[in-house]
């Protein structure tokens, strides 16, 4: 997928918010119900979240109320109109992540998440985080290893991490063409007519969690 600024409205207008195009199986559990056990453990009444790439706002209108404040950011006019709609509840800046903070984002926080959202964060965490924060992030990889180099750079601790892959099928052909448009890889035909059941074409969900908490104060999720 081309990651500018107008292909995320664009998806916005069409899709009605950062949603994947294709249909597909899964042949488990979602991969990011993990992102979203670990996520409902760590939210307080007390906590103060702060979203990195909030997209439409699904996490924060589902997730926003059982937190003191969930703010966001985006850099899609499109998206964060959606959002401001559908989490009226949240703080949601129009930001890249670059730069200055936005003015009243209300550092800091205890809490700071990414769904697939920018790894670029993890680099202001030392601007964004309370003493005692955490940083949960899912990515759409089973390995993104610029979080984990990110984190140590600025002195931040992995402490519980897990890759998931689940089975799962694009029941069309255009279902299959339209996933390799997203993830920007050419889907062909032969390799459709050669590789698809009659479930349709085969390949693998995969995510890259971790938590992380700054050097000296890590602890276990739970505890």
């Amino acid at each position: 997928m081309n990651h500018s600024r107008e292909s995320y409205d664009r998806l916005a207008r069409e899709l009605g918010g950062y949603r994947h195009p294709w249909a597909r199986v899964l042949s488990g559990p979602d991969p990011e119900l993990t992102f979203d056990l670990w996520l409902s453990r760590l939210l307080t009444p007390q906590t103060r979240v702060l979203e990195a790439g909030c997209g439409h706002g699904p996490d924060a209108a589902r997730f926003g109320p059982q937190a003191a404040r969930w703010a966001a950011y985006d850099f899609s006019p499109e998206l964060l109109k959606l959002a401001r709609a559908n989490a009226p509840h949240a703080d949601v800046y129009e930001w890249n992540g670059k730069g200055e903070l936005p003015a009243g984002l209300g550092a800091p926080f205890g809490l700071i998440v990414s769904r697939r959202g920018p790894t670029s964060v993890i680099l202001r965490l030392p601007e964004l985080a309370a003493p005692d924060a955490h940083f949960l992030y899912v990515g759409p990889r089973l390995n993104v290893p610029e979080v984990p180099e990110r984190l140590a750079a600025v002195g931040w601790d992995i402490v519980a991490e897990d890759h998931v892959s689940v089975l799962a099928h694009a029941p069309t052909w255009e279902d299959w063409q339209m996933r390799g448009e997203f993830m920007g890889k050419l889907a062909r035909r032969a390799d459709w007519d050669a590789e698809a059941t009659v479930r349709g074409m085969p390949y693998r969900e995969e995510r890259h969690l971790v938590l992380a908490r700054q050097l000296g104060v890590a602890r276990k999720l739970g505890a």
